[in-house]
């Protein structure tokens, strides 16, 4: 039975390792040079690419846009994900900035370059994806366009080259010069110089940039409570003065100023909810992450958020990119109405903060949120007091309890010590049998507390973000699987009964079906907004450590068995006992040996079964200490 009770973790393991280099939400920074997946294969050729790269023009002007798209070659192909650059012909250099067009689309910042990248937000199949890409004002030279294009997992084409773009000096700046030169007062000149000093556009940029830093570290935070109200990312990050997503508000006149920035989250937007609760849904959105204007957005809580206009009353609309960081600032009417859908500014509203992936007029799935305890009025400067997440911490908690702390030590009682403790009973039933069953029915128990803590929390919506993380249904099946067990065992046939054999399969199948889909599931919790375990990188690495640390516990286990088998020269107990024999049945069986098979082997299977326990043990404690640091 050892044998086959370790087939299913192999399995899991790879779907553990897969998701770690396969990037269904976007290409990652790291990705910026090379542009390849991290699927471990090796791409396909270039020349026998199914899509290309479509150029609205091959002769641009320096400082003007072009639309680029992103298709297939006159096929019926089809890509989930992609990657695109533009990238010098002299020294392969990442080059100009990127404006998405389609949905599907996230900015990177490459090479410290703004926008210099996009890439897809999901992993949804996609017949073509158009941007716009602008070339810097003081360039000229040839330019490529690459992009990588992910079929599927096994097939992807990187670095796919467009034709050549040949960037030539604008025809406005070439008719600029000209025109000043000829003229009849050169003493003008030189008074003009001084009014273009007074406002230099170059220099500006590097000063607003710099100000986003500045203003995380020194008055930004100073004016909190004082002037203007403040809220922002993670919990407590106010008066730590450390926020990743920060914003704040105040009345001015009869306007509110708004302020939203971002720290070090390229390509992400920032955004206000307006709620009569604390729940994200039915809400308008006011977001930070157009460069050209702030952008309203309706939340139905079912779906991504739906964009409404750009042109709803907002004024003096300032929005600042550098390092990574995002700035905006902006004026707003008391009222805000699109359509058939308003708030008043004037009344109280609770908040919602959140972050995520942006492109043009569209906002992803949140990866960063965090709600008001209350309704605040946003005319009084106040301190905002924020939701307890207790509730999700403490599924996270009971989850990682029931499904790394219990059900694997209780199905290895299972498998590997029926013929230890012979003789010395508990409570009436063998001592592997109560250690067995108080560790599967805690692993029950602390499962279900754990799913009615987290739909008190969110609702029951496991299928309302699939596409984005698919861990809510993985957990109800591993839910489902888990109460199914219980009522399976309480209806079990008697030893030597016909259907005993099949109970005795249908046991072990669900029960590792189950421990597979708590395992993943708690993998798949790293990437969850509500879980806020955006920042803890070695969350995936720690579970792939206690797969692999299962498996090879399963693999001395059996070695033990194995040799115990051979010593006392008897059949395999174990497929006997999975199979419905009797003693009488599994003829290999000597009653004589019964009371050597506690003997052998026992002591060392007794130490393992410590250290496995101690060291699941430890692992639930980190990972639970991540939990209930996360967002705090």
């Amino acid at each position: 039975m050892a044998r086959h009770a370790i087939c299913l973790l192999p399995l899991l393991l790879v779907s553990l390792l897969e998701p770690t280099d396969s990037y269904s939400q976007g290409a990652p920074e790291s990705q910026c040079r090379s542009l390849a997946p991290g699927h471990g294969l090796t791409p396909k050729d270039n020349s026998n690419s199914p899509f290309s790269i479509k150029l609205n023009s091959t002769q641009v002007a320096s400082g003007v846009s072009t639309e680029i798209e992103l298709t297939h070659d006159g096929s019926d192909a089809r890509f989930k994900g992609y990657m695109i650059q533009a990238r010098k012909d002299s020294d392969d250099s990442v080059i100009g900035a990127f404006e998405t067009v389609s949905d599907d689309a996230q900015y990177i910042n490459c090479g410290s370059v703004s926008h210099s990248s996009v890439t897809h937000s999901g992993g949804k199949t996609k017949e073509s994806i158009r941007v716009k890409w602008k070339s810097p004002s003081d360039f000229t030279g040839k330019v490529k366009i690459v992009a990588t294009f992910v079929q599927d997992y096994a097939n992807y084409w990187v670095k796919v080259p467009s034709e050549m773009i040949e960037i030539s000096e604008s025809t406005s700046t070439a008719i600029q010069f000209p025109t000043e030169a000829p003229t009849p007062e050169p003493e003008s000149e030189p008074e003009s110089e001084p009014e273009a000093e007074s406002e230099p556009e170059p220099e500006s940029e590097p000063e607003s940039g710099a100000g986003v830093n500045e203003r995380h570290t020194g008055e930004y935070y100073d004016a909190c409570g004082k002037s203007k109200t403040c809220v922002g990312l993670p919990a407590k990050c106010v008066d730590e003065r450390n926020c990743k997503i920060l914003a704040s508000w105040k009345l001015s006149g009869e306007q509110y100023e708004f302020e939203m920035s971002a720290m070090k989250r390229p390509g992400k937007y920032i955004a206000l909810g307006f709620s009569k609760d604390s729940s994200m849904g039915k809400e308008l959105v006011l977001a930070c992450g157009n460069p050209n204007s702030a952008e309203l957005f309706w939340n139905s809580g079912k779906s991504k958020p739906t964009f409404l206009t750009d042109d709803f009353g907002i004024v003096d609309y300032k929005f600042i990119s550098a390092d990574g960081s995002t700035h905006c600032t902006m004026k707003s009417p008391s009222i805000i109405k699109s359509g058939e859908y308003s708030v008043d500014l004037n009344e109280k509203q609770t908040i919602l903060l959140a972050g995520g992936p942006y492109a043009t007029a569209s906002l992803s799935f949140h990866d960063m949120k965090i709600a008001a305890a209350e309704p605040v009025s946003l005319k009084n400067v106040s301190e905002v007091g924020l939701k307890s997440d207790l509730l999700v911490k403490l599924h996270g908690l009971f989850m990682l309890v029931a499904w790394l702390g219990c059900a694997g030590a209780g199905m290895m009682m299972a498998r590997y010590f029926k013929q230890t403790w012979k003789g010395k009973p508990i409570f009436g039933a063998d001592r592997w049998f109560q250690a067995h069953r108080l560790f599967m029915v805690s692993a029950v128990i602390l499962t279900v507390v754990a799913v009615v803590l987290i739909v008190a929390e969110v609702g029951v919506s496991p299928f309302g973000h699939l596409e984005k993380n698919a861990h809510p249904v993985i957990g109800l099946v591993c839910v489902i699987l888990a109460l199914i067990q219980p009522i399976m065992a309480a209806f079990r046939p008697h030893p030597g009964d016909d259907s005993r054999k099949l109970f005795n399969w249908a046991h072990w199948l669900v029960g590792n079906m189950a421990h597979v889909f708590g395992i993943c599931a708690i993998f798949l919790a790293g990437n969850l907004g509500n879980a806020k375990l955006d920042t803890t990188e070695w969350w995936s690495w720690v579970l792939v450590a206690y797969v692999v640390f299962h498996v090879i516990t399963h693999l001395i286990f059996s070695a033990l068995w194995a040799k115990s088998e051979r010593t006392q020269k008897i059949g395999d107990q174990q497929m006997a006992e999975v199979n419905g024999m009797n003693k009488v049945q599994n003829n290999n069986f000597n009653i004589e040996d019964e009371e050597k098979l506690d003997q052998e082997g026992g002591l060392s299977r007794k130490i393992l079964f410590f250290v496995y326990f101690v060291i699941a043990w430890v692992l639930v404690a980190v990972l639970a200490a991540a939990v209930f640091r996360a967002g705090g």
